[in-house]
């Protein structure tokens, strides 16, 4: 049987910087050498440098292949340094190199497991440095296989660019071309002059930057080092994915590349500002805490926050309904917030209260029981207000509130709020009206902090407050303050809910079991949302938080860079979807109501009577469409007809239409009869 030999290559196919780029690696090195005082240059400016110097010493060379001493001997040159300072200089770059490798997951396991089969595995690399150092780097990242050969082009003096290094190869392993199995990145190098050569290859591109990563490392708004690393980090998470559904591959990468960015640095921006306000414990409020605790944890194990991070379990109906001591206008708004879907059934459910208590009122106002689940019209629903503002309807809904705070204050109190612990709140957004239930809820019960209660939030389109004492923090938008486009990003909400769901359902309410208090759910499994593949999501998250902490210091990461950079990715993600991305995420189901009473696709693919009713009428299939997801989901004739200028067009036309009709009518109303 004929044998074949397996050879990889080694940089960004075996091994894979933490860096984005391989010369970004050059400026840290400046940085450091200018710390110790052998050069006096900028980081940039050595980084070009050093550049130039490889570019120079190739040129010298009679082969085109160079050695690290080589080029370091160029640099001597360029810089008057000693033998002496230039080993020290060149051996500093060497042990950043090791300092920054990591093992590409996929190929260590493939070399593995070519191992425990008895396979020949060898290596082969186009580069500057030593056997014995590279040798070193593929050891200490357990990617070695013992008894294999290096090949590398500045020892034997051919590359695999010119094809001569498999040449090479194959009389030292004394076997065919077609016994030769290639893995490796480059498109020219690895593939093409392989091939050439009669090599069979098996080419990679997974260790490439992919469209996000590139526009982080080249946003030359962020800090060479932080952008570079930064994307580094999306690079090796989304490598560490062990998913094999293409669907739930999007899922990891985009998370590895958008979500888990944006959500580290919001999570980090909580941490830093409760440490400056003397908070010493975090309450994550469920649901969308959940994954923002999973990734708390990790930054205050990794990077030492003493801050006590819990999960609390809460929702707008938990909260709320206890809050009521009365019911005015203020109330009557979340009551009636106005859902696509609005049923009789589903605003009782706001307050827990049932249709059957209220049947008489309901009766006088017209709402027959076969009524109750039905999607109220405007009417309706302006006639059910006034249902709802009957002195019985009033009462009942105030009475049941106080029964149901006496269980929230006891959960509240069993979970250590009113301990005497300065905390705050986390929370994804949108106005801070839970936080204002929240804080009425402890106002009642004397556990209210002196200084007022403080909520952490990614984004508020508006604050609502109970009291004056309040404090509602911001890390991405403020509708109070609002900075560049970053209003058109947060329309999608509910996309942001996505990106912090969790396994379980809302909270409904809190009782007694004895000596303690339990979060009633409405369902103990968010099943659709798994089977979706929310833990995709979610470990993702947390993988990408675990190799930030372990391979970046805090001080690498300033958390202002974090917004910056949540700002490009996140409108490239919500603008600019492709269409698998769009596909996998706009099937997402998502409810508006906090009842749960009717699940929309986040982004559905428009039909043609979808198409008519967007442009003739301006009516989305449900309130929090993901319109650009939409549109690249649906069928590329519909999309000639929903692109920004027709809609734009039937918007205008529609506006005036309206306004045409109110003048005809005020001048029919106007005329004496």
């Amino acid at each position: 049987m004929q044998k074949t030999v397996y050879s990889f290559d080694v940089f960004e196919t075996s091994l894979i910087r933490v860096w984005a780029k391989p010369t970004d690696l050059f400026w840290e090195l400046g940085k450091q050498l200018r710390q110790q005082k052998l050069i006096e240059i900028s980081a940039d400016t050595w980084q070009q440098m050093r550049i130039k110097a490889e570019s120079a010493a190739r040129v010298a060379s009679k082969t085109g292949e160079v050695t690290v001493e080589q080029i370091y001997q160029q640099l001597a040159g360029f810089l008057g340094w000693s033998t002496t300072q230039a080993q020290q200089a060149m051996h500093k770059e060497i042990a950043l190199e090791l300092a920054s490798l990591r093992p590409v997951p996929a190929i260590q396991k493939r070399i593995q497991a070519l191992q425990q089969a008895n396979e020949r595995v060898i290596y082969i690399s186009d580069m500057y440095l030593s056997e014995e150092t590279i040798r070193t780097f593929l050891k200490e990242n357990n990617v070695w296989t013992p008894g294999s050969c290096l090949y590398v082009s500045s020892e034997v003096g051919v590359s695999k660019a010119n094809g001569k290094l498999f040449q090479h190869c194959l009389a030292k392993e004394s076997v065919k071309a077609s016994q030769l199995n290639h893995i490796g990145d480059n498109l020219h190098s690895d593939v093409k002059m392989a091939k050439k050569q009669g090599v069979r290859v098996e080419p990679i591109s997974q260790t490439h930057l992919n469209r996000y990563e590139q526009i982080i490392a080249n946003d030359s708004q962020l800090p060479l080092p932080f952008r570079s690393q930064l994307a580094g980090m999306s690079r090796l998470t989304r490598l560490h994915s062990k998913e094999t559904s293409p669907n739930k591959q999007i899922i990891w990468d985009t998370t590895a590349n958008v979500i888990a960015p944006m959500l580290f640095g919001y999570v980090y921006w909580c941490l830093v500002s409760a440490k400056k306000r003397g908070i010493k414990r975090l309450y994550f409020v469920a649901r969308d805490g959940q994954i923002l605790h999973k990734i708390a944890q990790e930054i205050c194990r990794n990077w030492g926050y003493e801050i006590d991070c819990r999960y609390l379990y809460g929702s707008r109906q938990a909260w709320h309904a206890p809050s009521l001591m009365k019911v005015g206008e203020d109330e009557y708004t979340w009551i009636f917030n106005d859902t696509t879907f609005l049923s009789v059934h589903s605003v009782c459910e706001r307050v827990n209260i049932t249709p059957e208590q209220i049947e008489d009122v309901l009766a006088r106002f017209g709402f027959a029981k076969f009524r109750w689940n039905h999607n109220l019209s405007r009417q309706e629903r302006n006639q059910l207000k006034l249902a709802f503002r009957e002195p019985e309807v009033v009462e009942l809904i105030v009475a049941t509130a106080t029964s149901y705070r006496e269980q929230a204050i006891g959960y509240f109190r069993q979970e250590q709020i009113g301990d005497g612990l300065p905390f705050a709140v986390v929370d994804i957004g949108w106005t801070g009206r839970s936080l204002g239930s929240f804080s009425k809820v402890l106002k009642s019960a004397g556990l209210y902090p002196e200084s007022g209660m403080h909520g952490f939030y990614f984004a508020l389109e508006k604050r609502v407050k109970a009291f004056a004492s309040d404090q509602l923090l911001t890390y991405f938008y403020d509708g109070d303050k609002p900075v560049g486009d970053r209003d058109r990003i947060c329309q999608y909400r509910c996309l942001f809910e996505l990106f912090v769901a969790a396994d379980h359902g809302g909270t409904a309410r809190y009782e007694q079991q004895g000596d303690q208090y339990t979060p009633v759910l409405r369902y103990q499994k968010n099943q659709a949302a798994i089977n979706w593949g929310l833990y995709v999501l979610q470990n993702a998250a947390v993988e990408f938080a675990k190799q930030l902490t372990t391979n970046l210091s805090e001080q690498d990461c300033p958390v202002e860079l974090f917004i910056r950079a949540t700002n490009v990715l996140i409108e490239e993600f919500v603008q600019n979807p492709f269409f698998q991305e769009a596909k996998v995420f706009g099937s997402f189901l998502m409810a508006e109501d906090q009842g749960e009473n009717k699940l929309y696709e986040l982004a559905p693919a428009y039909s043609l009577i979808d198409c008519f009713r967007l442009i003739l009428r301006g009516k989305q299939p449900h309130q929090n469409v993901w319109f650009p997801a939409s549109f690249a989901r649906s069928h590329p004739i519909f999309r000639i007809f929903m692109n920004e200028r027709t809609m734009n067009m039937t918007h205008h036309l529609r506006v005036i239409g309206g306004k045409l009709r109110r003048g005809i009518l005020l001048k029919q109303l106007s005329e004496p009869a």
